[in-house]
């Protein structure tokens, strides 16, 4: 029976770290606003981000497990709880939100971790993924081409244009990111960004 209960927590293990990998972290420092469960409020600074949760650094005490209400600029209103208390001065705070909630965060952090760096005008609602703007993608040959913004994500872009593609496998430079054609799509290609700067978010 030992063994049985010992093997039936395996699946669980496995499903939450499927969890934690499915949200990625990337730098983002933005300030926030919160209350503790105890209604008082302080200031923060995001230290990452994910469509899961944020750390913050704050200098002031919290509990593990402690319920939070977080005003985070650019995103709104959400709910979460004191995950973790990091070595450093901060926390990381898990979100408490509906799938609907989370899903909608992912979008916008998507549109606004890209927005800058990929030169785009903010022409679209922050939580839709398609279209929107226009900017020059740079191949590995010197060619510059203007492309318009297919869909955008924080993996990477899918760019229309009536001139010259890529071949698949060459770098390519949008904005301040560097990425990879990975495929083509109709009357255009897409670029993988974690093949060459999925750390320089």
């Amino acid at each position: 029976m030992q063994q049985l209960a010992q093997g039936a927590s395996k699946p669980s293990l496995r499903v939450e770290t499927q969890e934690r990998r499915r949200h990625r972290r990337v730098q983002w420092q933005v300030r926030v606003r919160g209350l503790t469960g105890e209604g008082e409020e302080f200031v923060a600074t995001t230290v990452d981000v994910c469509a899961g949760g944020l750390r913050i650094n704050l200098a002031r005490p919290l509990s593990e497990g402690e319920n939070l209400v977080l005003y985070i600029e650019d995103i709104g209103r959400v709910e979460g709880v004191v995950t973790r208390v990091l070595q450093e001065i901060g926390y990381a705070v898990e979100f408490r939100v509906p799938v609907r909630k989370r899903d909608k965060i992912a979008d916008q952090l998507t549109w606004l971790i890209n927005k800058d760096r990929l030169g785009l005008s903010d022409e679209r609602e922050a939580e839709r993924r398609h279209g929107g703007g226009q900017v020059v993608a740079t191949y590995s040959n010197g060619v510059s081409v203007a492309c318009a913004v297919a869909d955008v994500s924080i993996f990477g872009v899918a760019l229309k244009t009536t001139g010259p593609r890529p071949m698949i496998g060459d770098r390519v430079a949008v904005g301040e990111r560097k990425g990879t054609c990975v495929r083509y799509i109709e009357g255009g290609f897409a670029i993988d960004f974690r093949t060459l700067d999925a750390t320089d978010l």
